[in-house]
Order: structure tokens, then sequence, then C-alpha cells
């Protein structure tokens, strides 16, 4: 019988913002582009390790399908990169761009260590 994977116990959690409240405490908050979307960050400071990544995609991109689409891409791009690559006891908001749906998983995937990697070099 299979068992499930097991975290590394010195891996961060990742959760996902869900209150208005703490995105719009990331208003004014360091940046970094990419083709497929805009990453911010913020530091916290209640003692919490967590990383906590929260999703905007707006109506612009498109109807429900294709938002829900983008927003499953960018959650699954997280997953991956967050863990190695984001800071524990950060904030972070992913507002996608229209490329997000149609760029390759692979590049959209460096574009976030990319990003993540340069908001840790360049803390403001």
């Amino acid at each position: 019988m299979a068992t499930a994977p097991t975290r590394p116990s010195d891996s961060p959690t990742i959760e996902t913002l869900k209150k208005r409240a703490d995105f719009l405490a990331l208003r004014g908050a360091p940046g970094k582009g990419a083709p497929s979307f805009l990453l911010v960050a913020r530091a916290r400071d209640d003692g919490d390790d967590a990383i906590r990544v929260g999703y905007t995609v707006t109506k612009k991109m498109g109807g429900a399908v294709r938002r829900n689409r983008i927003k499953r891409r960018l959650k699954e791009a997280a997953r991956r990169a967050f863990a190695e690559y984001g800071v524990k006891g950060c904030d972070y908001v992913l507002i996608a761009r229209p490329k997000a749906l149609t760029r390759n998983f692979t590049e959209l995937l460096d574009d976030m260590k990319r990003a993540l990697l340069s908001l840790r070099a360049n803390p403001k």
C-alpha cells in the first residue's frame, strides 16, 4: 500500500490568504514583475513561520473557467517554488497577468523562482 509523501520537518507551511484585510496589508509593498504575474511580498511580525500566499485574478482575464484555470496554474507553481525559495513569516500575493494562462508551465515556474529570489535579495 502506498503512503502519502511527507513534508520535511524544516519545510515551512504554505497557507492561503483569504481575508481582504490581509490582501490590503500588502498594498504598497515591494513587488517583482514577471510576464505572467506580479509578485508582492511583505514580512509579518506575528512570530508565525508559515508562508501565506494570496491569488488575485481579475475579471479582465476572462470568464470564471479561464480565471479558475489561471488560479490553479499559479497555485501549483507556488506549491513547487515557495517551499524552497519563499521566506518564512512572509505574506505574498500573486496578481495574474494574461500570459499566466498560455505561458509554458516550466517558464512560469522559472519566473516564480526568479521573482522570489529577487525579492529575497532586494528587500525594501
